[in-house]
């Protein structure tokens, strides 16, 4: 008998996980595979855009996700919630794109300071 398919929120959630993992053990080939080709990132300190500028400055770092909600509708999800980096909490919000069944990748990233 075949297994059901995982539902999406679940999937959502297992690629933010593997994000994380792959950012603090500086995976980048994962990093690559999770990270859609045309995605949106803005570096705003940085005055940085895309997802070759951001590769172009990345270093591995350690984040803890201490809460977050995720959300799904059709081929589109979403995700947010906050993430603790040394001693500064951030807010995040991320978009996901399911680009082939069970393989959601992420379309746009969002990281501000809590404390403002």
């Amino acid at each position: 008998m075949k297994k059901p398919p995982v539902q999406s929120e679940e999937e959502i959630s297992q690629t933010l996980l593997s994000l994380l993992s792959a950012y603090e053990s500086a995976d980048l080939a994962q990093l690559q595979n999770l990270v859609s080709r045309d995605v949106d990132i803005h570096v705003r300190e940085l005055d940085l855009y895309g997802r070759a500028a951001f590769f172009r400055i990345y270093e591995p770092e350690h984040f803890d996700l201490s809460k977050f909600s995720v959300r799904s509708d059709g081929d589109i999800g979403w995700s947010y919630g906050t993430l603790t980096r040394k001693n500064s909490v951030m807010h995040f919000s991320a978009v996901f794109q399911q680009k082939r069944p069970h393989q959601w990748k992420i379309v746009h990233l969002h990281l501000s300071d809590a404390s403002l």
